[in-house]
């Protein structure tokens, strides 16, 4: 063997020997069990904060229904905010979906997929490595508008069409008459919205039906615990869950929550009133439910009182007081994030100082004004549609590895057509869009369902954060840590933090 062969292994094997050997800034270890899936929010693992009583370091479930869409429940975040420079963000477009004026976002897998019914009820899944976007998909397929798809246990639960199946299973059969649509899986219950209107007696009906993912028999509807919507046609853009109750607001304003036993009205709706709630989110010891026409977040604590956070968020000068919709919520690095339709802001909230912080506008144009309440009012009117037809929405927010997706939409998921002449082609395409926003010191993992307590491990490297589940990495990310004795001196608590309380049990305490 050559000289320089073996400098080159000994060089090969010192260079692993200290690979090895690297030991991390700050480790958090935690085994947590998480009891059976019945769709419950998992909610916080830890936080760590400074001596000052700072939020710095934390990882969790996010629970979030955004319009269409519910978070991925096994989805982990871990983050730690960076002592210096941590508003420092980067947003890139990703090349257009292709899928026309609007699309909504969910996260299946660790995967980014975006959904539209604009020509078809669509479904397009993002590549990273080939950065481009995929339409033919085994799993999921066409959705229809109240469908979706979401991981039960190591199980696949779809609602399609009036029905849902379970790892291709049939667990709920469509209606002979009337529809089935927008479920949601909660406390053990399948819960949805039931319509016919074409019954003698018309009527729409809310639902929770009994059903575990060990179950072998079909449901039956007629055994489920039933609450008659007041107005027929009712039809939610928001589920939630908070103290022991899954909750669902009315395209009318009507909030009803569900114990297990019972529903109870907390907001009775009035469809002479604009009261709609698109985004329910947990967050620290309370629920945010985001509103139209305040364009703010209004607080659940429990009991029957919805408060109105009057200015949560803010607004950007410049633009309307009127018809605001507060329409997306979410948690990316251990701070919330909300998208304000009709001019597409997005704003960032530090709990700690009470701060909201502007990130712009997911679209460049039009400039802002408030001589319209919506942007193009003039161009809707030239095209005989409805006035707020092209305002501006940030639709979906879905954290995966180190960035927050998000996606944009006209009102509606609108079909493009080549007569609308004022866009031009760049400004149409941020419609349809989706943009990839990344600030230091995130990163989310999709964990393994084993049915056993997970063993989760949290780490910090000077280059990097890492999350593993049973000694295997899961996730890294790229993170620069600018100051390493300031994680030596961190307070954490376990259990507790910014996705609400940990619903489960940490093992060995």
């Amino acid at each position: 063997m050559s000289v320089n062969r073996v400098l080159w292994l000994s060089a090969l094997c010192l260079v692993s020997s200290t690979v090895w050997a690297e030991e991390p800034l700050a480790h958090w270890r935690t085994t947590v069990d998480l009891g059976r899936d019945r769709g419950q929010p998992f909610g916080s693992l830890f936080e760590a904060r400074d001596a000052k009583g700072r939020l710095v370091a934390g990882a969790g479930f996010e629970e979030v229904y955004n319009t269409r869409f519910r978070s991925n429940r096994h989805t982990v975040q871990f983050f730690v905010r960076p002592a210096k420079g941590g508003d420092r963000f980067r947003i890139e477009r990703l090349p257009h979906p292709d899928m026309d004026c609007g699309i909504y976002l969910f996260e299946l897998d660790g995967r980014v997929h975006a959904w539209t019914n604009a020509r078809g009820n669509r479904v397009k899944r993002w590549d990273p490595k080939g950065r481009r976007w995929e339409s033919k998909l085994d799993v999921v397929g066409g959705l229809g508008s109240g469908d979706g798809v979401m991981r039960i246990g190591r199980g696949l639960l779809v609602f399609r069409g009036s029905s849902a199946t379970f790892d291709g299973r049939v667990i709920l059969k469509a209606p002979p008459r009337g529809r089935y649509y927008n479920f949601y899986y909660a406390l053990g219950h399948l819960c949805f919205y039931f319509t016919d209107r074409d019954a003698p007696t018309p009527f729409t009906r809310i639902i929770a039906c009994r059903w575990q993912p060990e179950s072998r028999s079909v449901i039956e509807v007629s055994r489920g615990v039933a609450f008659a919507a007041k107005y027929v046609g009712a039809t939610p853009f928001a589920w939630g869950q908070f103290g022991g109750e899954a909750m669902t607001v009315t395209n009318q304003g009507g909030v009803h929550a569900f114990d297990g036993r019972r529903w109870r009205t907390l907001h009775e709706g009035n469809d002479q009133v604009n009261y709609q709630v698109y985004s329910f989110l947990n967050v620290f010891d309370r629920a945010l439910l985001a509103q139209y026409p305040t364009g703010h977040l209004f607080e659940y604590r429990g009991g029957d009182t919805l408060k109105h956070l009057d200015g949560y968020p803010p607004r950007l000068p410049g633009v309307s007081t009127r018809a605001r919709e507060a329409q997306t919520t979410g948690i990316y690095r251990g701070e919330m994030f909300t998208g304000v339709w009709p001019w597409a802001e997005l704003w960032r909230y530090d709990h700690d100082v009470d701060h909201w912080t502007s990130m712009g506008r997911a679209f460049t144009h039009p400039k802002l004004t408030d001589k319209t309440v919506h942007p193009y009012q003039e161009h809707a009117d030239r095209f005989k549609l409805v006035s707020n037809h092209w305002g501006q929405r940030i639709t979906g927010m879905v954290s995966i590895g180190d960035a927050l997706f998000m996606s944009t939409s006209a009102k509606g998921t609108y079909e493009w057509y080549d007569k609308y002449d004022f866009l031009t082609d760049a400004e149409r395409r941020e419609y349809g869009a989706v943009l990839k926003m990344t600030m230091p010191g995130h990163l989310s993992a999709v964990v393994q369902w084993t049915g056993k307590p997970l063993a989760l491990e949290f780490l910090v490297y000077a280059d990097r954060l890492v999350i593993r589940q049973d000694g295997r990495e899961i996730g890294r990310s790229r993170f620069a840590v600018g100051d390493p004795p300031r994680l030596r001196t961190l307070k954490t608590t376990r259990g507790k933090g910014i996705f609400g309380p940990l619903v489960g049990e940490l093992v060995g305490r």
